[in-house]
């Protein structure tokens, strides 16, 4: 059915209003989503000055695996000012090696699998000091088969590069389940590694939305088509009202005003362990830029954080 378009939101900046319309893998037979509320105390207002905050999750769990017992093999924290309806898609490299609240340093992915989703959440908010609001977590299966049952997504692929099994030429292309989830994933041929992998993965997003935009502006009142039909497969805490005030939010915004980047750092080893080794003068300027307001425009992007933003 083509409302399974709202599965591939959670893949992007409507992460929250993928929660009303998800549907079950029919193949794993688990909700697509988990949405969860990690420290918002009350319903955001659609056009308030409080900035929102998501940390938007990609598990690598296989059939058979709860989502939340995988590596957390995507991560990004999405900010949403309603008031400018603008918003920013920060990545985190999965290799990042960071203090853990499971305990111990380790790469920032395994947080999940050893502490659960709530530990997830601890370690990126010590990282990035911002409070977060919300959570959503999908997986990479799902992600296959929601993208498959809208026929495949529309996206402009800024350089080519080869993946696992293809080859990826620049330009626009439209990528079926597979493809998507390889483009997401690859990271050895890229030039700049986990880095441009992540920012890749923010590019699925941001095309997410834009195909959910486009059919969501044809008729706003489905939103409560897909809230009574979907409802039974997602795995939330969230009120109805939270959850369709979400989905308006990130709808109001549209993909060109959203920045897109990826904290930066260098590639290295560490007891033979390939890891990122985060840069703190670049990306604490940048944690505390998205905190005020949700929103990094590029003008304030220091010089040094520009090469994850895509060559």
């Amino acid at each position: 059915m083509r409302r399974a378009i709202a599965v591939v939101v959670v893949l992007g900046l409507c992460a929250a209003v993928a929660a009303v319309i998800a549907r079950p893998h029919p193949a794993s037979g688990r909700p697509f989503l988990k949405i969860g509320r990690a420290h918002a105390e009350h319903i955001p207002a659609l056009t308030g000055d409080k900035p929102i905050f998501v940390l938007i999750l990609g598990s690598d769990a296989l059939q058979g695996v709860a989502l939340r017992d995988g590596l957390s093999d995507s991560i990004h924290i999405l900010g949403i000012n309603p008031k400018r309806r603008s918003a920013t898609l920060l990545g985190i490299p999965r290799d990042s090696y960071v203090p853990l609240a499971s305990g111990g340093t380790g790469k920032i992915n395994t947080a999940m699998h050893a502490g659960g989703i709530e530990a997830t959440i601890a370690t990126v908010e010590r990282l990035s000091g911002i409070r977060l609001d919300y959570y959503a977590l999908s997986g990479f299966n799902e992600m296959v088969y929601a993208i498959d049952e809208i026929g495949g997504i529309n996206i402009d692929i800024p350089y080519s590069f080869a993946g696992f099994t293809r080859s990826f030429e620049a330009g626009p292309a439209r990528l079926d389940g597979k493809a998507a989830l390889e483009f997401a994933r690859t990271r050895k041929s890229l030039h700049m590694g986990d880095f441009d992998r992540s920012m890749n993965q923010g590019r699925i997003m941001l095309a997410a939305l834009a195909q959910f935009r486009k059919q969501f502006g044809r008729d706003p009142s489905t939103i409560f088509t897909w809230l009574g039909a979907g409802m039974r497969w997602v795995d939330t805490d969230l009120s109805i009202d939270e959850l369709v005030t979400l989905g308006f939010t990130a709808t109001n915004v549209a993909p060109k005003r959203v920045t897109n980047l990826v904290l930066m750092g260098t590639n290295g080893l560490i007891n033979g362990m390939s890891v990122v080794n985060l840069s703190t003068s670049v990306n604490q300027p940048l944690f505390k830029d998205m905190a005020a307001d949700g929103f990094i425009r590029q003008a304030d992007i220091p010089a040094q954080a520009q090469p994850a933003n895509g060559t």
